[in-house]
């Protein structure tokens, strides 16, 4: 039964759960993918916030298909606003500490002084993410050594997604 006296039976909703594993091999059928500013598409390229969209909305996440409709998507420069940023991310996702960051949770980092990228913890042993690297072209998985370390200044999670 779906619910009991207006309550959702959490088995039942359980079921309907996204994991963290369902992120991260989502997020792996990306690797490969071209960059390409303000896009979401494994097709015609991703950037790093396209790929956490992406990545959402193939798991029939709902936050990223009211994305797709927001005005921001597109309204972004290739350095993005950071208050832009993280009030649409803020909208979008769910903040936790970075002290509970886990696989297939979202990191939020800078290159210079403010936020202005995007990633996905594909492993914490050892340590490595996924994102729209615009450096390299494309999507790329890589080890977080020192530096990429201390560029992380917030962490997310999809809002819904199970352990």
């Amino acid at each position: 039964m779906a619910a009991r006296d207006g309550r959702i039976d959490a088995d039942w909703a359980a079921q309907f759960m996204i994991t963290s594993e369902a992120i991260v091999l989502e997020a792996r059928e990306w690797v490969g993918v071209r960059w390409r500013h303000q896009a979401s598409s494994k097709q015609f390229g991703a950037d790093c916030i396209g790929l956490i969209a992406g990545v959402g909305l193939a798991l029939g996440l709902e936050e990223a298909k009211r994305w797709l409709t927001d005005a921001r998507r597109t309204s972004y420069r290739a350095r993005p606003d950071s208050k832009m940023l993280l009030a649409a991310a803020n909208d979008y996702l769910l903040p936790i500490q970075t002290s509970q960051i886990a696989a297939g949770d979202i990191l939020l980092m800078r290159f210079d002084i403010d936020p202005q990228h995007f990633a996905i913890v594909s492993s914490l042993v050892p340590y490595r993410i996924i994102h729209s690297y615009a450096q390299m072209r494309k999507v790329v998985e890589h080890g977080v050594d020192r530096v990429w370390r201390s560029r992380i200044v917030g962490a997310y999670r999809y809002r819904g997604v199970g352990a």
